[in-house]
Parts: structure tokens; C-alpha cells; sequence
């Protein structure tokens, strides 16, 4: 920010929370100092929390009573110009996607999916809160 002495550094910070098991949340923070911008993205992380809904890659796993460990279909997010899709893998795939949304997926629980994005993907805000809309649309119900 511009003033009469001279430019005004204002610093902003970006946090996720996940347990692992299904439940995510991101928030973003801006102060004049790193620490309590910080402070202010988790708190709002905390206040964001969603379910997501983690399932397998095929219904014959279900059936074997395997833990869920993918995306239950694909899914589509998007922020800004950044859109991204995430799309169910066989158990073993790993994370085949930036190593953003890789860090989202991790504390959301999932273990396996491909991901395709595109636009500007160097703005890491919308890459993960496009990466947080899509895996927001595994509860939504398409009719």
C-alpha cells in the first residue's frame, strides 16, 4: 500500500488443516507481520472445515472391505483461471498431481488419484482453493 512516508509491507499467509481422514479446511491471513498472519490463516482454516468424501476405485474393492483411498469420481475445481481435475487411481498410483495440491490431498486422506490442471498454475491460492472446490463437489449430488 502506497502512503505519504512510503510503501506499507503487509504480509499474507495461507494454511490447511486436515486430518487425514476425510475432513479439510483453508483459510488465508494478511498482517503487517508474518506471525500473526500466519496465526489468523489456521484459525480460519479451523473455522472453514469441510467433509469430503474419500472412495475407491472400483466397487469390487468395496466388496474386499479395503480402506478408501481415492476420489469416489472425477471431480472438477476451479479458481480464478485455474481449473483443475481430479480423477479416480488404482490403490498403489500414488499422487500424480503438483505438489501443491499433493500436500492438500495428503491431509485430506487420499492416497491415490491423477490430476490434471491448467491456467495460471504459479498462483498457488487459486491452485488450492480450486484444488478445495473440486474436492468439495464429492458430497455435492448431481441430479
Amino acid at each position: 500500500k502506497k502512503t505519504m512516508e512510503g510503501n506499507v509491507v503487509t504480509f499474507s499467509a495461507m494454511a490447511v488443516v486436515g486430518d487425514k481422514k476425510g475432513h479439510i479446511g483453508i483459510g488465508s491471513g494478511k498482517s503487517k507481520e508474518t506471525l500473526p498472519a500466519r496465526a489468523k490463516a489456521v484459525r480460519q482454516a479451523k473455522l472453514n472445515l469441510i467433509k469430503i468424501e474419500i472412495g475407491y476405485e472400483s466397487p469390487e474393492e468395496k466388496k474386499l472391505g479395503a480402506d478408501p483411498h481415492t476420489v469416489p469420481f472425477i471431480v472438477q475445481g476451479k479458481c480464478g483461471s485455474v481449473r483443475i481435475k481430479l480423477i479416480p487411481a488404482a490403490r498403489g498410483t500414488g499422487l500424480v498431481v503438483g505438489n501443491e495440491v499433493k500436500k492438500i490431498l495428503r491431509l485430506a486422506g487420499i492416497k491415490d488419484v491423477y490430476g490434471v490442471s491448467s491456467g495460471q498454475t504459479r498462483t498457488t491460492f487459486n491452485v488450492a482453493k480450486a484444488c478445495l472446490d473440486a474436492l468439495r463437489k464429492t458430497t455435492e449430488m448431481k441430479l
